[in-house]
């Protein structure tokens, strides 16, 4: 559609930030902006209203033209309306992370010749990226000001570029040394997701990682490090070892930064997710997310998996009315495909309260997505209900696709073995047969422990 992007481009506007649209509206004689303006008073916030609405004004506008010249004329107003909302969420984000900002402005005088100006520029902005913890902006910084030194041709400044000098190979150092932790921390995170990519040479990572960790002297890489080690053995018992192992390293680190925050909320989050598909109980993974919780301060954001789990788990544990109460105050946090998860757990709500018909409307809809978890955990409740209440029109061919998108995902590893079980046993209770072959029980999630409830 159209104005998909502009919709989600005035989704993402501040309260403040939309005041300043507004004020901007309001100020200016331009017809576009009064368009504009007409449209943001109508406090409608889909997209659906927000097509239909520029479809209508611009035909009012002009009744003699076209269908294709009217959709042009929108698609320019919606070109218009984003670069102005991209503009004031710019200006927004290098009011607040100003290093950026002198060293943009580094770039624009240094074209004049005004090296004072420059200068200056460049020593705020190395200032402010010392405050912002900004590595990449503080190397960008010493390098201008080492540029402008040299261009002085002043023998007493030698000894500055020096310091200089030093100051980036440190920063240069720990750069290339956070890329390889990065580097191994996605390898990990491709591992959980589809191991054939990384199956074969799992070994030569771990022991390469292995080498990193002798090496390394950030507490911080570190503790990425043995994260990703601990996704590399997510179904075996080093994965203890390696997170015991990263929180004694978080443990030693005197200053908490962002930097520090965000690993110690990812680890926290590691921790909370291989746990609950190793089978971890009710109130072991409760007690993990009230810890994330208490930590929430720290953060810009809460991560909205960890929400999902929250909830997810007050559900479970029978907590529906104040499931529902925390599901909306945080429903900023399930925007765009993160709405499916809002989705999903209003539908785990209707299904235990035995509203059955809202829970299968929702479902429906979640178990086409590509999104394969939330489509697999739909698709096991949906045939729990139809098993139950006795959809056997739609049960077999739901059952059937569900095992062929088993086999489609085999190469997903989180969760298969119990996937694969609990299909298993509902599948027997629709046929009402008695499975004769002995099945090891797996490491049951608490979910797919309810759904054999």
């Amino acid at each position: 559609m159209i104005g998909n992007k502009l919709y989600n481009l005035i989704k993402e506007l501040s309260p403040l930030q939309l005041k300043i649209l507004i004020s901007e509206c309001n100020n200016s004689n331009d017809k576009r902006l009064l368009l504009l303006n007409k449209y943001l008073s109508k406090n409608e916030n889909s997209l659906a209203y927000l097509n239909k609405f520029f479809d209508n004004e611009v035909y009012k506008m002009w009744p003699e033209s076209s269908e294709s010249e009217n959709e042009l004329k929108i698609r320019r107003l919606a070109n218009y309306y984003s670069l102005l909302i991209e503009k004031i969420l710019i200006d927004d984000y290098m009011e607040k992370n100003s290093s950026i900002r002198n060293i943009i402005l580094a770039n624009i005088v240094i074209k004049k010749g005004n090296v004072e100006l420059v200068n200056y520029y460049y020593d705020k902005a190395y200032q402010k990226s010392l405050k912002e913890e900004d590595a990449s902006y503080q190397i960008k910084a010493l390098r201008g000001k080492s540029r402008m030194m040299y261009a002085s041709q002043n023998d007493k400044k030698t000894e500055k570029i020096f310091q200089y000098n030093k100051e980036l190979i440190d920063l240069a150092k720990n750069n290339y040394d956070s890329s390889i932790a990065e580097y191994y921390y996605n390898i990990s995170n491709i591992y959980l997701e589809k191991n054939s990519l990384i199956i074969a040479e799992k070994d030569k990572y771990i022991s390469e990682i292995e080498y990193y960790l002798s090496t390394f002297d950030n507490p911080l890489l570190l503790v990425s490090l043995h994260m990703s080690l601990g996704k590399l053995n997510f179904n075996n018992n080093r994965l203890l070892t390696h997170f015991v192992k990263a929180k004694q390293l978080l443990g030693t680190i005197p200053i908490k930064d962002k930097a520090y925050y965000d690993l110690s909320r990812k680890l926290d989050f590691l921790e909370l997710r291989l746990n609950f598909f190793n089978g971890k109980k009710l109130g072991e993974l409760i007690e993990i997310t009230k810890r994330i919780f208490g930590q929430s301060d720290d953060f810009s954001i809460i991560n909205n998996n960890t929400i999902f789990y929250k909830v997810l788990f007050d559900i479970l544990d029978g907590r529906l009315e104040e499931s529902l109460v925390f599901l909306e105050k945080n429903n900023l946090y399930f925007r765009g495909e993160s709405k499916m998860l809002e989705q999903f757990l209003r539908a785990v709500i209707f299904e235990k309260k035995g509203e059955y018909k809202k829970a299968i409307q929702l479902l429906q809809t979640i178990i086409y997505s590509s999104n394969y978890f939330f489509s697999i955990f739909s698709r096991l409740l949906l045939i729990k209900i139809y098993v139950e209440y006795d959809y056997s029109s739609v049960l077999k061919s739901l059952i059937e696709s569900t095992q062929r998108y088993l086999i489609l995902n085999n190469e997903n590893p989180l969760g298969m073995e119990s996937h694969r079980y609990v299909l298993s046993i509902l599948k027997n209770k629709k046929m009402k047969t008695t499975q004769h072959k002995v099945i090891e029980i797996p490491k049951l999630t608490v979910f797919h422990q309810y759904l054999l409830e």
